[in-house]
């Protein structure tokens, strides 16, 4: 059975994301991480059902939610972030694909607290129910929240046989520079594997992303899960 989890108030970032959101965002396409990050993406073995529902949980400017819209054509993503100057962003991005637009729920959230976040277009609160998403994904955000709650409640939004994919800070001497500078915690790769495999998810892997992903490869590692 599980436990209840203690509800949480939603927390500002440590480092203040909105001050630098286009800039963010720019660098990312302008360096070539975005690309690197796509490309990674489009390698994955998903393994989805038809029409997957994903949630792209602190999901900064969109480039996870926006890739994961152009190549599941059925799907719908639920995107959140705690930072709305990253979701305006975003926002407007989205705003550029047409009808697939409504394929996409923008939201105001927390990973401490996923279970209920607010959309952006209605300022409506959305409860996000258990076992209602065929995949979870992370980018580079759980650095900034405590990891095992976080992970446990992001699981338990998963479906069965769901997919939980972490697209973190690769561990080293890049991420310590990036730590300082944006003020997260690097996790290494155990600390992350460990609350996975304690919460029964099967077929947990390590996925290091190629040369050709250059430079997101210097500094993002995957760890993928299934949930069992």
């Amino acid at each position: 059975m599980n436990r209840p989890l203690a509800p949480l108030r939603p927390e500002p970032p440590s480092f203040d994301y909105g001050r630098v959101a286009e800039l963010y965002d720019t660098t990312l396409r302008v360096l070539g991480v975005k690309r690197g990050v796509e490309q990674f993406l489009g390698r994955l073995d998903w393994r989805l059902p038809a029409r997957p529902r994903f949630l792209d949980a602190g999901a900064g400017t969109g480039t996870i939610a926006l890739w994961l819209l152009g190549h599941f054509p059925d799907c719908e993503v639920v995107a959140f972030d705690i930072e709305r100057k990253m979701l305006a962003v975003l926002d407007r991005r989205a705003s550029r694909l047409g009808h697939n637009r409504r394929r996409l729920i923008v939201a105001h959230g927390d990973l401490r607290a996923p279970q209920v976040v607010t959309r952006l277009d209605t300022e409506q609160a959305l409860a996000l129910a258990e076992h209602s998403f065929d995949a979870v994904v992370v980018g580079a955000a759980l650095e900034h929240a405590p990891l095992d709650a976080s992970i446990e409640r992001l699981a338990r939004l998963l479906r069965p046989g769901g997919v939980f994919l972490n697209l973190g800070v690769r561990p080293g001497p890049t991420a310590r520079v990036l730590a300082h500078i944006y003020n997260f915690r690097p996790y290494a790769l155990g600390e992350i594997l460990r609350p996975l495999r304690r919460l029964g998810f099967v077929d947990v892997r390590v996925l290091r992303l190629a040369p050709a992903d250059f430079p997101a490869n210097l500094t993002r590692i995957g760890v993928l899960a299934r949930k069992s």
